[in-house]
């Protein structure tokens, strides 16, 4: 099936049956009305569609967890997926991406990490501090969070205390999910992460071939990156054989000349699933041409939150410089800065058309 423009594949030996069945069972357990309702819309969707609107995500999810808690999760899903959609701010934001670290060891030609006014200002370059972070989670399960992606505009594996952040996350989410360009991986990280419970490991790597790795990922060694990648792969499976932990491979087509089915062909062997997509021009915000910018209201407005590493919030880091910035969590709740005059004013110029009013959100092109 297709969700915005991006086609999803679902094992056809996911039974559909029982999991209504099992769905309709759980619903009686629901308390809060909404969520009653969500759920029966879920119901309603899958009766009509079977499977198609399970990404490869979810199905690895519910194949991986128990039964118990399929209907919570899809819930979840539902209010991650469509709430943006349909404009709803829900009490509070289900899906945080939080920085470890804002720089980076590489400098992709594609990546604002080549902005030199970024990287060599010392106002937004820096490591979360681990108190902070701490209390950044704690805020966040019990506001009811249930995905973290722990990654943002820099590599979060750069952080020394990584391993320490993810036994911290351990547990208390849904989904943790890491956004890593796998230089830096060692055995030592890789037992960390494998240990925590981080249930998605995405892999920035835009080819397979050497010279092509290497002119995009400026700054990449080719051979040490598939090694990592081998490496993540033999230590789950000798060690870790019961992980959930669904890997992928992630490409950015920057050149005409790359090609996403040997892209594809190459990773499947290593990681559970591969995926190419568009390049968008984003790593220059604050100077695109005005006329790329998205028609209609950006969805990550109702969608997600990010957290920088000195406690900065952003809708986006689309705006790596905060321009829209919307409240530091080191002085105010991630709640109130949610619901805060300032990301309201903002959802509400983009539902009123205005976009093209807002810097830099006037030469963004995405949308959702």
């Amino acid at each position: 099936m297709t969700r915005e423009g991006v086609t999803f594949l679902t094992k056809k030996d996911f039974d559909v049956k029982s999991l209504i069945i099992i769905l309709k069972e759980q619903s009686k357990l629901i308390e809060k009305t909404e969520d009653q309702k969500i759920l029966n819309q879920i119901l309603m969707l899958f009766e009509k569609n079977n499977l198609t609107l399970l990404s490869p995500q979810e199905v690895h999810f519910l194949e991986s967890n128990k039964q118990e808690i399929w209907a919570e999760y899809l819930i979840f899903r539902y209010k991650m997926n469509y709430f943006p959609k349909q404009k709803i701010v829900y009490d509070f934001p289900v899906y945080l991406l939080i920085e470890p670290v804002s720089a980076c060891n590489l400098r992709c030609i594609m990546c604002f990490q080549i902005d030199e006014t970024f990287t060599s200002n010392n106002k937004f370059m820096g490591m979360i501090d681990f108190e902070l972070f701490k209390k950044i989670i704690d805020d966040a399960v019990a506001g009811g969070t249930k995905a973290i992606t722990l990654a943002s505009r820099g590599e979060p594996t750069l952080h020394p205390k990584l391993g320490e952040m993810l036994e911290y996350c351990s547990g208390k989410f849904f989904e943790l999910k890491i956004n890593t360009n796998g230089t830096k991986l060692n055995e030592k990280l890789i037992h960390q992460i494998l240990k925590s419970g981080v249930t998605n490991m995405v892999f920035s790597i835009d080819s397979y071939k050497k010279e092509e790795y290497e002119s995009i990922r400026v700054k990449g060694i080719f051979e040490e990156i598939v090694d990592n990648v081998k490496k993540f792969k033999d230590i789950k499976e000798k060690i870790y054989p019961d992980s959930k932990i669904e890997t992928r491979v992630s490409g950015v087509k920057v050149e005409k000349s790359q090609d996403p089915e040997k892209f594809r062909d190459f990773w499947k062997k290593y990681v559970d699933n591969v995926v190419m997509v568009e390049m968008e021009n984003r790593w220059d915000t604050y100077h695109n041409p005005k006329e790329i910018m998205a028609p209609g209201p950006c969805n990550y407005l109702w969608e997600r939150m990010y957290i920088w590493y000195d406690g900065l919030c952003n809708p986006c880091d689309i705006d790596y410089k905060s321009e829209l910035s919307v409240g530091s969590v080191k002085d105010q709740s991630i709640k109130n800065i949610w619901k805060s005059n300032k990301f309201t004013e903002l959802r509400n110029e983009h539902l009123k058309n205005n976009r093209n009013q807002i810097f830099p959100c006037d030469r963004c092109p995405v949308d959702s």
